[in-house]
């Protein structure tokens, strides 16, 4: 019993590699062998049936999916990281301030790493309605939001003393992640199987992260 509890306790720790390492194998499949099957009629839905150059519903909705989206660029997200990087020295949490800036950097670079290796196309269904500049897998916007925002919510939640206060900072940084995702399909930048396996890497990231702390250095998560 001891021997099957230790083995489970390291499948455990070892299992977000696992699951980064088979996301990203799930996108080179999606590379090499065509979108997944809910990916086109995804995209189809958000879009007016008659022009499928534009979103469905009155004309603010894009603008709507336009300023989600922008929440989700790199100026937003640096802005809220250095915020949040000022709160936590200010109340003396030097070590919270380090977790999230490697959280933060390590995601990014992560980020970048698996859209070079994959290089999976953009969507070519129906007109992109946003910008971008690089490979479609992972959804850069999605990925990267989710780990500023929730590592952001994770570290500066226990400094509220207010247990309401908490659960808004995380349902605030579960919004914006959700929502920037689903931004990004809607604008027909990415495939919506492109923002699923961003989120699963970014849970498994901040799993890794997290879980190495508590491990190696819980006092930077006290």
């Amino acid at each position: 019993m001891p021997t099957l509890n230790l083995a489970g306790r390291r499948l455990w720790r070892w299992l977000p590699a696992l699951i980064l390492l088979l996301s990203a194998g799930g996108g080179l499949g999606l590379a090499n062998y065509g979108p997944a099957p809910f990916d086109e009629p995804v995209l189809i839905w958000f879009r007016d049936s008659g022009n499928s150059a534009l979103i469905a519903g009155p004309v603010w909705v894009t603008t709507f999916w336009l300023t989600v989206s922008w929440l989700g660029d790199a100026l937003p997200r640096i802005v809220a990281a250095v915020m949040a990087l000022i709160a936590l020295l200010w109340f003396r949490r030097r070590r919270d301030a380090l977790l999230m800036s490697g959280v933060l950097l390590s995601g990014l670079m992560l980020s970048s790493a698996i859209k070079h290796w994959v290089a999976r196309p953009r969507p070519e269904l129906v007109a992109h309605l946003d910008h971008f500049s690089s490979a479609s897998f992972p959804s850069g916007h999605a990925l990267n939001s989710t780990l500023f925002y929730m590592t952001i919510a994770l570290l500066l939640a226990p400094l509220l003393r207010r247990h309401s206060e908490r659960l808004a900072l995380y349902g605030v940084a579960v919004a914006l992640s959700l929502m920037i995702g689903i931004s990004r399909v809607a604008l027909g930048v990415h495939y919506p199987s492109d923002v699923l396996a961003s989120w699963v890497i970014s849970a498994a990231w901040l799993w890794l992260w997290f879980g190495a702390a508590d491990r190696y250095w819980p006092k930077a998560i006290r």
